[in-house]
């Protein structure tokens, strides 16, 4: 007999290891049908319709409980197995969903679907050679299924095996020449490749062969804003949201077009479409647990108690940061800021605005969705309202005029500066220069926005440059690569967390000569507190609002972009060069 608590319906769902884009079918089942069955089949039949048209109606924890009724008549259908893992997939249990889907497939080998869904939540688990395994006996059930091998090509993809992924899909366009989803398919491999430039033509026939093809519209968006053609981004961004598929659909489409909109400089425009970000229709949104209205755009917050709620990635929250004076200038000395950050920020932020009241906030889950909420005591009462941190770009940076040209707003701890520094003059003679080249996530569809290792060696041979490493994570064998192939030692800072310890990080940036590296947490938190960075990022990357040399929320860093991503090698070579100038120019001055 299979029994979930009622614990298991409010417990946290597993997060996907791995984003299944542009897959197709999945969570399908073979048609329920009652002819011919027993009286107990029949019942049970009756329950699983039910249970399917709940789940289709996103009461899933009903469908869910439907599904145990059916199997406590018989543990051993195949089918209800098969319902139970789709609704607890839908739930977010992918581990827990992946065992009934196994159950069900040992059940009834013969049903063909089983293997498509096996796959799918082995793909979403990152368990790409089992994804593949079950998409590779799926098809061998359905020889020629245009959704099978179009998720087959996304794990070859996923996989780095993009070779193999545009040969299956090229040999099945030769009898499939008409379907629009194989030629989108075809692009997002070359895409994922570092191709955006060759992307674009497959998404271009998927849209002459559907022209109503909204996720095409959309991965054209997304393709042509990589290749630099920002005026076709935002056409077929806005042409996508003309019938999207689904809500959620929806709302990707809006979130895509207001990041598309912000990086061609569109900034008014662009934050109300990055507004998508907080509906609950997407996908990915945060979900708020608040004692008090939100504050919308444009609200008064004059003499209010105002809760500012830190809602995304490390830097991310440390960027929006930048215009968290204007809101407590907005709110005078008769009201109160609450600020609910990262809780490895709170030192630092506490610092940086001595009169607002700052605290830690955590991320809870339940039923698959996310929910943030404030964890700390609030020590001045009830608030009169609260306010998502990135929604401070719709209120105080709607032009780049409104940008200040401050040098730093976050304050760095000064004995921890000098502290760093001392240890720094200990290094041999030359300047210090911090480096990092990578997010602590890495695959292979994030990589392509980084510069390769093998492209930082150019830098790392600049004469009487002295390195020290600022890359949190494992970085041991790339640190023992570079001293192996070209003699060069990339120091480290003794006693410093450079994941946990933030305000130890922050300090050592403003310690250093130069900070190098990606638009990620250490970057953002140096640039915040008015070190020399020296940023590397994409010539479209969003928070460069249309520049392609300067960083409006911090107008000290420097800023190196690629115009291609398969331009690192000559990005890096002007890092080198400029980093060598200044190398050159400082021992003159020493």
């Amino acid at each position: 007999m299979v029994e979930f608590s009622e614990d298991f319906f409010s417990a946290a769902p597993e997060n996907a290891k791995r984003e299944a884009r542009d897959s197709i079918g999945g969570m399908q089942i073979r048609a329920i049908k009652g002819q011919g069955a027993s009286g107990k089949q029949r019942k049970i039949l009756s329950i699983l319709k039910r249970a399917m048209s709940a789940h289709a109606q996103d009461r899933t924890k009903e469908a869910i409980k439907l599904a145990l009724r059916a199997l406590d008549i018989d543990e051993n259908s195949a089918v209800a197995n098969h319902v139970l893992a789709v609704s607890v997939e839908k739930m977010g249990h992918l581990s827990k969903a992946l065992s009934f889907y196994q159950r069900a497939w040992e059940l009834d080998p013969t049903d063909a679907d089983i293997y498509q869904n096996l796959s799918l939540v082995a793909w979403k688990l990152d368990m790409l050679p089992a994804a593949e395994k079950f998409l590779r006996l799926f098809l061998e059930m359905k020889p020629g299924n245009v959704d099978g091998i179009i998720n087959l090509s996304g794990v070859l993809r996923d996989d780095g095996r993009f070779g193999d992924a545009i040969e299956l899909l090229r040999t099945a366009l030769f009898t499939n020449e008409q379907e629009p989803n194989l030629w989108n398919a075809l692009g997002t491999v070359l895409l994922e490749q570092g191709n955006p430039d060759q992307a674009v033509t497959f998404y271009e026939e998927a849209l002459r062969l559907n022209p109503e093809f909204s996720r095409g519209w959309h991965n054209m968006a997304y393709a042509a804003g990589l290749i630099g053609d920002r005026q076709r981004a935002i056409a077929a961004g806005r042409k996508a949201l003309e019938n999207p598929a689904s809500a959620e659909d929806r709302e990707t489409m809006r979130y895509g077009l207001g990041v598309g909109l912000l990086s061609v400089g569109e900034i008014e425009e662009g934050w109300q479409e990055y507004a998508a970000r907080l509906h609950p229709d997407y996908e990915n949104s945060m979900l708020f647990v608040m004692d008090s209205a939100q504050i919308p755009v444009g609200g008064d917050v004059h003499g209010k108690t105002i809760l500012l709620v830190g809602e995304q990635g490390l830097g991310d929250e440390v960027m929006f940061l930048n215009a968290c004076s204007d809101l407590q200038k907005a709110i005078g000395p008769d009201g109160k800021l609450k600020i609910a950050v990262e809780r490895r920020l709170v030192p630092l932020v506490s610092r940086s605005f001595a009169n607002a009241e700052v605290g830690g906030h955590k991320t809870a889950s339940a039923e698959g969705r996310k929910f943030r909420v404030v964890e700390w005591k609030n020590e001045t009462g009830n608030n009169d309202g609260w306010i998502p941190m990135a929604q401070l770009g719709a209120m105080y940076r709607n032009s780049l005029l409104e940008f200040p040209k401050t040098k730093r707003f976050l304050t760095p701890d000064k004995l921890l500066v000098s502290k760093y520094r001392e240890q720094l003059d200990s290094l041999p003679d030359g300047p210090k220069i911090g480096v990092s080249w990578k997010s602590l996530l890495m695959n292979v569809s994030r990589s392509k926005y980084y510069s390769s290792f093998e492209s930082w060696k150019q830098v790392f041979q600049v004469p009487d440059a002295v390195f020290v490493n600022m890359q949190y994570g494992e970085c041991a064998d790339e640190i023992a690569q570079i001293q192996d192939e070209l003699g060069v030692t990339i120091h480290q800072i003794d006693g410093l967390d450079l994941k946990d310890d933030l305000d130890g990080v922050a300090a050592a940036c403003c310690a250093l000569d130069v900070m190098i590296g990606p638009m990620n947490a250490t970057t953002n938190l140096g640039a915040a507190c008015g070190a020399d960075i020296w940023f590397l990022t994409t010539a479209e990357a969003w928070p460069l609002l249309g520049h392609k040399t300067a960083n409006p929320w911090y107008p000290n860093a420097k800023v190196f972009t690629t115009p291609t991503l398969s331009g690192w090698d000559a990005t890096m070579g002007q890092v080198a060069a400029q980093l060598g100038n200044m190398v050159e120019s400082k021992l003159k001055a020493a």
